[in-house]
């Protein structure tokens, strides 16, 4: 079997979720035999794929985060312009025999529906995430949703991270639910290291992933606590969020990271003591599944989707910051507690694996076939 996948970002290069499935997605279906040729746009430094049935194919150039190298601007200008010209330029580039053409959101999707036509072979799309999930529910962009909306009723199968994003499309996109499959994310586990008294958010500082609620928290938390709270990631509400700080009058407590590389991320999940996730709308959650593999609790939203399998961590309404705080004094402060939910969570995880995922995968494009 031969597969089309177009995507967006790859390991190294890589913002959030999406980068982290393509690769674990990948990996899983080639160790099945699979052959996936992976159109994504260029880096400054060439993807080497490590896997004889991966096949790293580079369309273009985009001066879009994270693809920034300076030369060869094939792909310039504005967000949406360059979007546009990603996917044409994609259009042109695959051809060859497929069996499946498999696209991941909605920036790939102009030119998998096109491929979808031109080449005769079925479509299949992963949906990671939508557009009320990155606005936070708050004026979604009209120009993604109907971007999103097309790409759905063109695919013959959707893939939904999470049974939430699966409500979500049958809700907002009109998608028939029998068309949708469920495939819940996996981790590829970490390690444990020393623990130290930190508190940690990491992710896009969006609105969507809510780490205005994670520094009320921390506000209430250092009432009762003594503890460090690790802000890491970028994101456009940076300034905002050290603002708030100082007006809480916790800046001396809180430390804003900025940009991490992957094993900078990896060190600070592992020497995290609790790890909280407060997101207004996710999808899925990766980072919960990481910072478990790497020994340390979990607090999730109750409108992430890893809440939907994980048992054994902390879920709440991430408006709720005095039961957030209360629960993470409870882990800061009863060891046993946080011991049982380290072992019993990271027991847990061991089921998350990337060869499910791909297993999951490959009985929707036989499905097809």
């Amino acid at each position: 079997m031969k597969i089309a996948m177009i995507g967006w970002e790859y390991p190294p290069y890589k913002v959030g979720g999406l980068g982290t499935h393509c690769y674990g997605l990948t990996h899983g279906l080639a160790d099945k035999n699979v052959q996936i040729d992976f159109y994504m746009p260029k880096l400054r430094q060439k993807v080497a794929s490590d896997n004889k049935n991966i096949n790293i194919i580079e369309v273009g150039e985009t001066t879009i985060f994270p693809y920034d190298r300076p030369d060869d601007k094939e792909l310039g200008g504005r967000f949406f312009d360059a979007v546009y010209r990603y996917n044409d330029l994609v259009v042109q580039r695959v051809k060859g025999r497929y069996d499946v053409i498999h696209c991941h959101d909605w920036l790939t999707m102009k030119a998998a529906v096109q491929l979808k036509e031109t080449l005769g072979v079925p479509l299949v799309l992963t949906v990671h995430s939508t557009e009320y999930d990155r606005s936070g529910w708050i004026y979604p962009n009209q120009w993604f949703i109907d971007i999103e909306k097309e790409g759905m009723q063109k695919a013959d199968r959707i893939i939904a991270v999470s049974e939430f994003t699966k409500r979500v499309i049958v809700e907002k996109y009109g998608i028939n639910p029998n068309k949708i499959t469920v495939v819940h994310n996996a981790v590829y586990p970490i390690g444990e290291g020393e623990k130290k008294n930190l508190v940690l958010f990491l992710g896009r500082l969006t609105i969507q992933k809510g780490p205005e609620f994670f520094l009320k928290s921390a506000k209430k938390v250092l009432e009762y606590e003594d503890a460090r709270f690790v802000i890491a990631g970028m994101g456009d509400m940076l300034p905002k969020l050290i603002e708030q700080a100082v007006h809480l009058g916790i800046s001396n407590k809180v430390i804003f990271t900025g940009k991490l590389t992957e094993e900078e991320v990896q060190h600070i999940y592992q020497i995290s003591s609790i790890y909280v996730m407060p997101s207004v709308s996710e999808p899925f959650g990766i980072t919960a599944l990481e910072a478990i593999s790497a020994g340390t609790p979990t607090i999730v939203s109750k409108t992430a989707g890893v809440s939907e399998v994980l048992k054994n961590c902390f879920r709440v309404d991430f408006w709720d910051t005095d039961e957030m705080a209360n629960k993470i004094i409870a882990l800061l402060r009863y060891q046993s507690l946080h011991e049982t939910m380290r072992q019993s969570s990271k027991r847990e995880i061991q089921l998350f694996t990337w060869d499910r995922v791909a297993e999951k995968t490959l009985a929707v494009y036989r499905g097809l076939m």
